[in-house]
C-alpha cells in the first residue's frame, strides 16, 4: 500500500482532512491532518508529514504560518481573493502579508512570494499587468515601508514594529515643549510680578 499511493492520492487526503478538520472549527495543524489521516489510512506520522511536504511544494496545500504557528490550507478556498494587476499596481502590503504567512525563518524569495500570491489569489493581469514585476517594484517599496527586511534575495519580516518609532517622535516633542519652558522662565528672571514669564 505504501509506495502505490501517488502525490495526487495524498494531495486528496490531506485536502479532505483540512476540510474535516476546519468543519469542527480547529486549525489544521500537521498533528491534527496525522491523525485524520491515520484513522482511515496505515501510516507513521513522521511518513505522513514528508507527503505533506511534497503536497505543499506541488503547490496542492498551502502552508501559513500566523503568530508562530503553522497551519494548512486548501488553496482552492483562497482564490477567490480578486487581484487586479496593472502596471501601476501597488502590492507592497500584499507582498507583506505574503512574507508574514509564508513564515520561512530565513525568509523568502519573490518566486516563493509570487506563487503564493497565485495560490491564495484569484490574479487578473491586465494588458500591462504583470505580476513578478509589480512584485519586484512593490518589494521595493516595502523595503521603504518597513513592511519587510531585504537579506540579499530573500525577504523577511522585520523584528520590530515601526510603532515603536512613533513613540520616540511623541517623546522627544514633550522634552522639546520642557525645554522651551524652562528657557522662557530663564529669560523672564526680572523681579517683576506682571512679566508672564515669571513664577507665581
Amino acid at each position: 500500500m505504501g509506495e502505490s499511493e501517488s502525490a495526487d492520492t495524498w494531495s486528496a487526503w490531506f485536502l479532505d482532512a483540512i476540510r474535516k478538520i476546519r468543519s469542527q472549527k480547529q486549525r489544521p495543524s500537521v498533528e491534527r491532518i496525522c491523525h485524520a489521516i491515520r484513522q482511515h489510512h496505515n501510516y507513521h506520522e513522521e511518513e505522513i508529514g514528508e507527503h505533506l511536504e511534497v503536497a505543499v511544494k506541488r503547490g496542492d496545500v498551502l502552508k501559513i504560518f500566523n503568530k508562530g504557528q503553522s497551519s494548512y490550507k486548501d488553496p482552492g478556498g483562497l482564490q477567490s481573493r480578486p487581484l487586479k494587476v496593472t502596471k501601476t499596481t501597488d502590492l507592497s502590503k500584499v507582498l507583506g502579508k505574503a512574507v508574514r504567512e509564508l513564515g520561512e525563518r530565513d525568509g523568502s524569495t519573490l518566486k516563493n512570494i509570487e506563487k503564493y500570491v497565485r495560490q491564495s489569489h484569484t490574479v487578473e493581469e491586465e494588458s500591462d499587468g504583470d505580476l513578478r514585476t509589480a512584485l519586484r517594484v512593490s518589494a521595493k517599496r516595502a523595503v521603504d515601508r518597513g513592511l519587510v527586511i531585504q537579506d540579499g534575495r530573500l525577504f523577511r519580516q522585520p523584528d520590530r514594529p515601526p510603532a515603536k518609532k512613533i513613540e520616540k517622535i511623541e517623546n522627544n516633542t514633550e522634552n522639546s515643549s520642557k525645554t522651551y519652558e524652562d528657557s522662557m522662565n530663564e529669560v523672564c528672571a526680572c523681579n517683576d510680578l506682571t512679566c508672564k514669564g515669571a513664577r507665581g
